[in-house]
């Protein structure tokens, strides 16, 4: 506080005060600059498989590589050879077995994967993530099972490993339909839905009817 003399008109000597006040501003402060990204673990690979053009905002550009599992449903009937299919599961985590350790589709006691719909197999893999559990693919396209249009043959069916953790899944995320005439108990995710999904308890296996 400043305090000075002055004199005003005839009233003589007065006082004058002078106040300092801080400045203010009349705009909101500037945000701080953002925090930059925390370094990637130069030991851990992410790897994403896009569908399409992922685009990136200027601060993430460059810092990695970003991919997002997903498939064309669209492609759903498209068929695939074994190789490329057993690649796929492979990627997965998705084991192969056969009791022949073979993959020729003429013989039944082989696991062959040729001609199988892109829609069974990807939804053997979605299988895999969204449960959690080991899956193993016992059963695919070779001869020696049923035939019909909704067939193994047909690439529309596969048989899948009984293990604990893919039994609870299964009983847990389904409701039982009724009794196949062969004895095994089938479920589905609507009972009443002629589109649905069958899962087949087999003594050994799943028996999946993918649709």
């Amino acid at each position: 506080m400043d305090v000075r003399p002055s004199r005003r008109g005839l009233a003589g000597i007065g006082t004058a005060v002078l106040i300092s006040l801080p400045m203010q501003h009349h705009g909101k402060d500037p945000l701080p600059p953002p925090a930059p990204p925390p370094a990637a673990d130069p030991g851990v690979e992410v790897s994403v498989e896009v569908s399409g053009e992922v685009s990136l905002p200027p601060l993430l550009a460059g810092t990695f590589v970003a991919t997002v599992k997903t498939w064309d449903t669209m492609a759903a009937d498209e068929r695939i050879g074994h190789a490329r299919a057993t690649g796929l599961l492979l990627d997965a985590g998705v084991r192969r077995k056969s009791t022949g350790d073979c993959a020729d589709r003429r013989r039944p006691y082989c696991t062959s994967l040729e001609n199988i719909r892109y829609g069974t197999l990807m939804r053997t893999i979605d299988l895999r993530r969204d449960s959690r559990c080991p899956v193993t693919v016992t059963g695919g396209t070779e001869t020696g099972h049923a035939d019909g249009h909704y067939s193994h043959g047909n690439g529309y069916k596969v048989d899948l490993a009984h293990n604990r953790c893919l039994d609870a899944y299964v009983t847990g995320t389904y409701r039982y339909w009724r009794t196949r005439a062969d004895g095994a108990a089938l479920y589905r995710a609507a009972p009443s839905d002629v589109r649905a999904d069958v899962w087949a308890d087999e003594p050994t296996h799943w028996d999946v009817l993918f649709r």
